[in-house]
């Protein structure tokens, strides 16, 4: 065999094995030939051959790239804004809300009055508790007390004794004492409710930016007859039965008017099962006792 055929032998082999198994083919031919001998045309094989794949490796970084670019893109968009910070929370009316008298006429009744609903009856088709000693017939009228109406913040109670011999109410702080079936009958707050014996909060009546009044009533209880009736809301243990109704009201901050409406089912006593249907109106003063 001649040298050219030699020649071309290696290349041969040293292009095939880099082809099919990565050849080192540096350890078949001798490193430093420059000339153009099967050496030298095995080297440059060589170094074309380990060229291709670094390309290659290049791609592939350029992909993986890529593709934390676009997650953290997609992260991004999937990104959801800060929900705003809510201004209407209820702020609380520490104050005296002082109402207006009721009042009968033409066969209408404005101010301030309650009535009492029957047991099984609705509150507002009744029917209605006729009360003898009212003009309004099943709408008792009321007239505010030495206070001037209901204080938020603090108790009115009752004066001891809280009745007279002929079972006639003394309180006179909220409002003024009505005849109600011949008898008078009044409401007080105080810290123990008087007919259930159970510790309650002093009553509280917040306000909403658009002028919505809500609260607790939870200490307001009438006197009749030498009886106690919880006629608040909730009840003392936080209860709302039967037609029971939370406070709802309205005020408007430049007149400083406003209403107060609850739904309290009596439980026990003379008018067990009846509803007490309140509604005051008149207007706020703001401060302490």
């Amino acid at each position: 065999m001649n040298r050219t055929s030699l020649k071309y032998l290696i290349v041969g082999l040293v292009v095939g094995g880099l082809v099919t198994g990565g050849i080192d083919a540096s350890a078949l031919v001798p490193s430093g030939s420059s000339d153009g001998s099967a050496a030298s045309v095995g080297a440059a094989a060589v170094a074309a051959a380990k060229k291709k794949p670094a390309k290659k490796k290049k791609k592939a970084t350029t992909k993986k790239k890529s593709s934390k670019k676009k997650a953290v893109k997609k992260k991004k968009a999937k990104k959801k804004p800060v929900p705003a910070v809510s201004t209407t929370a209820p702020s609380p009316m520490i104050g005296l809300f002082r109402f207006t008298p009721g009042a009968y006429a033409n066969s209408t009744v404005s101010g301030s009055y309650i009535k009492l609903v029957l047991a099984g009856g609705d509150k507002e088709r009744g029917p209605f508790f006729p009360n003898p000693s009212s003009k309004a017939t099943t709408t008792t009228l009321l007239a505010p007390g030495t206070d001037g109406g209901l204080r938020t913040g603090v108790f009115q109670p009752a004066p001891s004794p809280a009745f007279n011999a002929t079972g006639d109410a003394a309180a006179n702080r909220i409002i003024a004492p009505q005849r109600f079936a011949f008898i008078q009958y009044s409401v007080q707050t105080s810290a123990t409710d008087p007919q259930t014996g159970a510790t309650v909060p002093a009553p509280s009546i917040s306000l909403t930016p658009d002028g919505k009044l809500s609260g607790q009533l939870q200490a307001f209880a009438a006197q009749w007859n030498k009886q106690n009736f919880n006629v608040g809301s909730p009840k003392p243990d936080g209860s709302l039965p039967g037609l029971t109704s939370p406070v709802t009201g309205t005020y408007n901050a430049e007149t400083k008017a406003y209403t107060l409406d609850w739904t309290s089912q009596i439980i026990g006593g003379a008018f067990n099962n009846f509803s007490a249907v309140w509604h005051f109106e008149g207007t706020f003063e703001p401060g302490c006792a």
